[in-house]
């Protein structure tokens, strides 16, 4: 079963407008730049002070973060580099 992102909304407490064009008219968020209705999905002022608003909308909050861990059998070989890159790192292989 797939979970549903959470969408940011113009009433968070994280959320800010660049053009500070954000306007309240009752339940009703409106933008003064634009003349219309905050739509933060196609708006590219939109921003949040933490920095997870993501490009379509969708808060970072709201995404689960994956992390796997990595197998010794899974670690590359390292690689061989030539001499002069060699005295430049001073190592003579590259992980």
């Amino acid at each position: 079963m797939a979970k549903e992102h959470k969408y940011c909304f113009p009433k968070c407490e994280l959320f800010r407008c660049s053009q500070r064009a954000l306007l309240f008219k009752g339940k009703i968020a409106w933008c003064k730049f634009a003349d219309d209705e905050c739509n933060i999905q196609n708006c590219k002022y939109a921003q949040c002070m933490k920095g997870r608003l993501l490009p379509n909308g969708v808060c970072g909050f709201s995404i689960k973060v994956k992390s796997h861990s990595v197998k010794p059998e899974e670690i590359i070989e390292p690689i061989k580099i030539s001499g002069k890159l060699a005295q430049k790192l001073r190592e003579k292989e590259l992980f």
